[in-house]
């Protein structure tokens, strides 16, 4: 069996060693190339296939591409195989200075380390998002999202005061690099009450998914809610400040998001004129019966073959691509006979062209396609098999682009110890 198939457009231009370590970089929305494609931030664990436990370390380092090197930062316990310790370089010349999350004296915090000095400064706060400028970051509270979201959460502290529904102190904070000053601007209290739901109450909410616009002046984020068997989402944007909030059409799934410009952005979400009664109801039963919901599941893979895409669609509507211009609730739908499937987004430069995923098919291969929305065409760059999936130790493909446009960027678990591959568009 080929591990990964991949188009002759596209060629491999570096890939981490079979050396017995897993490397990985995590989100998709941020590159681990610096400004020069000179260098490619990474995560180095020495286990892999399992969850993240108390105790279990993570390097933190790059690879020097010119001499294909492998350099040592830092190790941390505050990490996860989705989005690693949230590794980046930091703005505005993306080339000197990188940050990341770790632990000091029992608390989660944020370094950032300068690779010419080799010099750290510690943040007293851990990060999320950093602001274009290099000066700012948003972030969220880890030891509140310990009891909320397994597999993006980070484990070895566990302070019982955030174990309810939501906290007063929690949210998201603006964090100043250069002092360390650290306020709450948004908090899931406000949020929470912003049109309030029965079911708000009784379940654990948070905030998450931050992301800042291009010039970085506002931001989105997830207000989530739920437990194991069901979460909600809705899309809220702010200003850096965390005011002029703007929320999304109240439809309750909201997925991957990325920022086309300032001011449109694109969601996979499914809205409720894109839903029949039929299969809402038949959704609603279904999701309550585990049983059931296995079973229709196994015929459902068994005979999707046959069908077509659209008797597909009426059965089980599925998530499209919409593209909402910021503050409005009258989005665009992107062609659905595509992109049928929910994958993470990264735009080109030329704001038409969107590089897109997908989640592993079922022969476990995972797709990555190259989408462009002027002529409604795309482009097949490749597949990649995956060891590793629908688990807190999945290897999604989190395709992310180099600044210049020249290069993919994908984490693959196409081996039983995960790899970073770097793809030359020729």
């Amino acid at each position: 069996m080929k591990k990964f198939n991949l188009d002759h457009n596209f060629e491999i231009f570096f890939e981490t060693p079979d050396d017995n370590h897993s490397y990985f970089f995590g989100y998709y929305d941020k590159s681990p190339l610096d400004i020069n494609n000179s260098k490619l931030l990474v995560h180095r664990a020495s286990f892999d296939g399992r969850k993240v436990a108390d105790g279990d370390l993570v390097q933190v380092g790059y690879f020097d591409l010119k001499i294909n090197k492998y350099i040592k930062i830092d190790e941390t316990l505050a990490w996860n195989w989705q989005q690693g310790s949230n590794l980046q370089w930091l703005p505005p010349d993306y080339s000197n200075k990188v940050i990341y999350n770790n632990i000091h004296k029992d608390k989660f915090i944020s370094i950032i380390y300068d690779i010419n000095s080799k010099k750290k400064k510690i943040i007293p706060f851990p990060i999320y998002s950093v602001h274009p400028n290099g000066k700012e970051a948003l972030g969220i509270n880890y030891e509140r999202l310990y009891w909320c979201r397994e597999g993006y959460n980070y484990q070895n502290i566990k302070a019982n005061k955030w174990n309810v529904p939501y906290h007063k102190e929690d949210g998201i904070s603006k964090i100043d690099l250069i002092t360390g000053k650290t306020n709450l601007i948004i908090s899931t209290n406000l949020i929470c009450k912003i049109k309030k739901f029965d079911d708000i109450e009784n379940k654990n909410n948070w905030l998450e998914h931050i992301m800042y616009n291009p010039s970085g002046n506002r931001f989105i984020f997830f207000h989530r809610w739920g437990n194991e068997d069901k979460v909600k989402s809705r899309v809220f944007s702010a200003n850096k400040n965390g005011k002029d909030l703007y929320l999304y059409p109240d439809v309750f799934f909201y997925s991957h998001y990325s920022w086309i410009s300032d001011n449109l952005l694109s969601i996979w979400t499914l809205l409720k004129n894109e839903t029949n009664s039929l299969s809402k109801k038949t959704f609603k039963i279904v999701y309550k019966n585990k049983i059931l919901k296995n079973i229709l599941k196994f015929v459902y893979n068994k005979i999707s073959n046959l069908l077509s895409l659209n008797l597909k669609l009426k059965l089980h509507p599925q998530a499209k691509l919409h593209i909402f211009k910021d503050k409005s609730n009258k989005p665009i739908i992107i062609d659905n006979e595509i992109l049928f499937t929910n994958g993470h987004q990264t735009w080109f430069n030329d704001k038409k062209r969107v590089l897109i995923d997908s989640y592993e098919d079922k022969h476990s291969y995972r797709h990555l396609i190259i989408y462009d929305s002027g002529n409604n065409n795309y482009q097949k760059i490749g597949t990649f098999y995956s060891m590793y999936n629908e688990s807190e130790f999945r290897c999604d493909l989190h395709p992310r682009l180099s600044k210049d446009n020249k290069f993919i960027v994908i984490d693959s678990a196409h081996r039983k110890k995960r790899k970073i591959l770097v793809i030359k568009i020729k």
